[in-house]
C-alpha cells in the first residue's frame, strides 16, 4: 500500500537525541499510513517547526537541548489546538503523567516501552483517543486513588513546572548561572526558584538542596 497525502498522518519529532529522532522515523515511516515531516531538538526550533509545517501529531520528549518540552506542549496546543502530543520520555512519570495532560498532551509513554508502543500510541491519538502505557496508567490511578507516596515525592508534586526544570537542572549539576542560560531567564529569577524550592522541600541549606537534586536525578537516570 503506497502512502498517499490524502490517507497519510503527518508527523513531527521533537527529541533531543539524534539517536532516538533516527529510531522513531524509522519505525514511523514504515508504516503506510504516517510519514515524519520533520525533527527538532530544542524548545525553540520546535515550536517553529510545528508553527510551519501544522502536522497531525507531534511525539516530544520532556528533555530538550534547550528549554522544556513542557513547555512546548503548553505553547503549541494553545496556538495549535487541534494537534495531537504524544509525550515520549524518561521522566518519572509519578511526577510528570498529571503535568503533560494539564498541559494538553493526549498521551504518555515511558521510552522502556516496547516500540511497537510507539505506533500503538499514534494510531490511538489519531483515532482521537488517548493513550497511556501501563505504568503510566497505573501513575494516574494511585493519584485519584491518593495513594501515600514518599515525603520527598510529595513535596516535588508541590513545585511548579519551571520550579522542578529547575531542580532538574540542579541535580546534572548546572550553576545558576547556566541554568539561566539554559532557560532563557535571569540568574535573579533562578535565585528565587531556588528559594521557594527549598521552602517547599524544607531545606535549609544551598549544599542540601544540590544533594537532594544529585540525587534524585541519579535515582532515575535520566
Amino acid at each position: 500500500m503506497n502512502k498517499t497525502l490524502s490517507a497519510t498522518a503527518r508527523i513531527v519529532v521533537v527529541d533531543d537525541h539524534g539517536i532516538v529522532r533516527f529510531g522513531y522515523s524509522q519505525l514511523i515511516n514504515q508504516e503506510p499510513d504516517m510519514v515524519v515531516c520533520g525533527m527538532a531538538s530544542s524548545e525553540q526550533e520546535g515550536y517553529k517547526l510545528l508553527k510551519r509545517e501544522s502536522p497531525n501529531l507531534a511525539i516530544i520528549d520532556l528533555s530538550l537541548k534547550e528549554g522544556s518540552g513542557l513547555d512546548l506542549i503548553h505553547s503549541i496546543t494553545k496556538t495549535l489546538p487541534q494537534l495531537k502530543v504524544l509525550v515520549i520520555s524518561a521522566h518519572d512519570e509519578d511526577l510528570y503523567a498529571h503535568r503533560v495532560l494539564a498541559a494538553g498532551a493526549r498521551g504518555y509513554i515511558n521510552k522502556e516501552e516496547a516500540p511497537e508502543k510507539l505506533i500503538e500510541g499514534i494510531h490511538a491519538l489519531l483515532d482521537g483517543d488517548f493513550f497511556f502505557s501501563e505504568s503510566v496508567t497505573k501513575t494516574l490511578i494511585r493519584g485519584r486513588l491518593g495513594s501515600v507516596k514518599p515525603a520527598l515525592l510529595q513535596g516535588l508534586e508541590s513545585l511548579t513546572n519551571r520550579e522542578l526544570q529547575v531542580f532538574e537542572q540542579i541535580g546534572h549539576g548546572q550553576s545558576t548561572r547556566e541554568i539561566a542560560d539554559t532557560l532563557f531567564l535571569s540568574v535573579k529569577t533562578i535565585e528565587r526558584h531556588k528559594e521557594n524550592i527549598k521552602s517547599k522541600l524544607h531545606i535549609d541549606h544551598a549544599t542540601q538542596l544540590v544533594q537532594h537534586a544529585t540525587q534524585w536525578v541519579m535515582k532515575r537516570g535520566y
